[in-house]
């Protein structure tokens, strides 16, 4: 019960994070503007990952099914899972790379998307 439990506080965080990183992502740009920006850390603490990580809305997703799946205890949702976290990697990875060839300034401590190793 206590692992449902602890799991379900991670997934809902998780969902919150990942709707907080989009918010962030969307208040880059101006209205009507195609000007890109390094993507940044705001007052909103669940935006901290921007420290660490070029895509941390992929981040928070793939903790959310983590969550999902410590709660469902389901193999499948276990797989898909990893395939999605293996997918959004992929992605992750093209997006850092496109940041770094992009912005010269690019934070150098970020890394696609989890902290300090990938």
């Amino acid at each position: 019960d206590q692992q449902v439990n602890v799991a379900l506080i991670t997934f809902l965080v998780c969902e919150v994070g990942n709707f907080s990183i989009h918010i962030a992502l969307r208040n880059l740009r101006s209205e009507g503007s195609k000007a890109r920006k390094i993507p940044h850390p705001t007052k909103n603490p669940f935006t901290w990952l921007f420290f660490f990580v070029s895509c941390p809305n992929y981040t928070y997703e793939v903790g959310s099914w983590v969550g999902f799946t410590v709660m469902t205890q389901c193999l499948p949702v276990g797989l898909f899972t990893l395939i999605g976290f293996f997918q959004m990697t992929v992605w992750a990875k093209g997006k850092h790379h496109m940041y770094l060839k992009e912005f010269k300034d690019y934070p150098t401590l970020r890394m696609p998307i989890i902290p300090f190793l990938l």
